[in-house]
């Protein structure tokens, strides 16, 4: 009698043994989160000229290899490869030749521009940033007006003495720094405009002709726009001729 009753005690114990497993919830498992993948900046598939007098088109990156020709202002390659060797150069694709131009940004750009042109006795000329506008003013200024309302504008008079006030007068002065159009050295002032920003420039070109470039706006990059502005501007003045 003890036996068979240690027995049926044994298979109590093993049947609830296996009915515990057969009940047990199963455990959740943690699915892996994919690691995310990092975007890349898109390369720049062309650049264009923006050094007034043009940059060297050469059979390498540096300045010492043979220049095939002058590339002008305004004119836009495709870009075949980079180095920043020997200051920075791109590889671009001419018409009929690929060689090497300077990478130096006040020379090249891979942004987009369009070209102003005056005509006339001044004969100025400037690269804007492509979706600009511009329009001739009743006074004959030329204002150039961005898609964030950000504007330049470019007065023409015979002498400094016969341009308007760059600001409203009693507008402060917040500073003055040196800046070079077209090789001629000139003072950048900036005024303690309300809002934005607010600089110009005003220089006698040459005899009979004096320039007042005026920038305004809200925009961050207002100042940065005006400065590669100053670097394109172009007037009848013999300059030193091709960069790089």
């Amino acid at each position: 009698m003890r036996m068979r009753a240690t027995l049926t005690l044994a298979g109590l114990v093993v049947a609830g043994v296996v009915a515990g497993c057969g009940t047990s919830a199963p455990r959740p498992v943690a699915t892996p989160r994919p690691s995310p993948t990092p975007t890349k900046s898109p390369q720049p598939t062309s650049l264009t000229v923006i050094a007034p007098d043009g940059v060297n088109f050469r059979t390498g990156p540096s300045t010492t290899a043979a220049v095939i020709q002058v590339i002008a202002q305004g004119v836009t390659l495709p870009i075949v490869s980079q180095t920043s060797s020997g200051g920075g150069w791109w590889e671009v694709r001419g018409n009929t030749a690929t060689g090497w131009v300077t990478s130096n940004p006040e020379d090249t750009s891979t942004a987009s521009f369009q070209m102003y042109q005056s005509g006339g006795s001044y004969n100025w000329s400037v690269l804007y940033p492509a979706g600009w506008q511009f329009a001739q003013l009743p006074t004959g200024t030329i204002d150039f007006n961005g898609p964030g309302g950000e504007s330049i504008s470019v007065t023409t008079a015979a002498s400094t003495a016969q341009l308007p006030p760059a600001a409203p007068s009693g507008t402060a002065t917040s500073g003055v720094s040196s800046v070079v159009v077209y090789g001629l050295t000139t003072s950048l002032v900036t005024f303690a405009a309300t809002k934005g920003y607010l600089g110009a420039v005003a220089f006698q070109a040459s005899p009979g002709l004096a320039f007042l470039i005026v920038a305004k706006g809200g925009a961050a990059t207002t100042g940065a726009d005006f400065q590669l502005f100053l670097n394109t501007f172009k007037f009848p003045l013999p300059a030193g001729g091709a960069t790089p």
